[in-house]
C-alpha cells in the first residue's frame, strides 16, 4: 500500500519533478489563497503539486490549477478529497 499526506496531521516534505517541498497540512483550505503552492489530493488517483490560480466559484465553478510548468487544469469541488499548502524546500530544493 502506497502511503500519501492525505490524512497527515504534522507537516511533511514531499518531492516532485526534483524539488523538495514542505507541506502544511494545518492550513485549512479555506485560507489557501490564489497564488499559494499546494498539494492537490483528488478523490481518486495520484496527488500533484500545483499552483491554485482561482477558486471553484459559488455557481459551481471549476477550481483553476496550473503545475509548476505553467499548464493549467481544472477540478470540480466534488473530484477535490484534500488541498495542503506547499512551498519549496530551500535547503534541498
Amino acid at each position: 500500500m502506497t502511503r500519501d499526506g492525505r490524512n497527515a496531521s504534522k507537516p511533511y516534505r514531499v518531492r516532485a519533478g526534483g524539488t523538495w517541498y514542505w507541506v502544511d497540512p494545518s492550513v485549512p483550505a479555506s485560507a489557501i489563497e490564489p497564488g499559494d503552492t499546494v498539494i492537490l489530493y483528488p478523490v481518486s488517483g495520484d496527488a500533484h503539486v500545483a499552483v491554485l490560480q482561482s477558486r471553484a466559484d459559488t455557481t459551481g465553478g471549476p477550481a483553476v490549477f496550473a503545475v509548476p510548468d505553467g499548464e493549467r487544469f481544472d477540478v470540480e469541488p466534488r473530484d477535490i478529497a484534500v488541498l495542503h499548502l506547499a512551498a519549496v524546500d530551500e535547503d534541498q530544493g
